[in-house]
């Protein structure tokens, strides 16, 4: 039993982390909110 809720613990904090994110690594940060700079250079397409 008790290794059941080690499990679960476990796999708790890694949904947990994976949804709110861990501010300690970039990677896992939410991108940012509201209007973003355009980056692309845009090109003719012809066809």
């Amino acid at each position: 039993m008790a290794k059941t809720l080690k499990g679960l613990r476990h796999w708790l904090a890694e949904a947990l982390e994976f949804t709110v994110g861990n501010p300690s690594e970039a990677r896992h940060l939410p991108p940012p909110i509201g209007p973003q700079p355009y980056r692309d250079k845009p090109e003719k397409v012809h066809y």
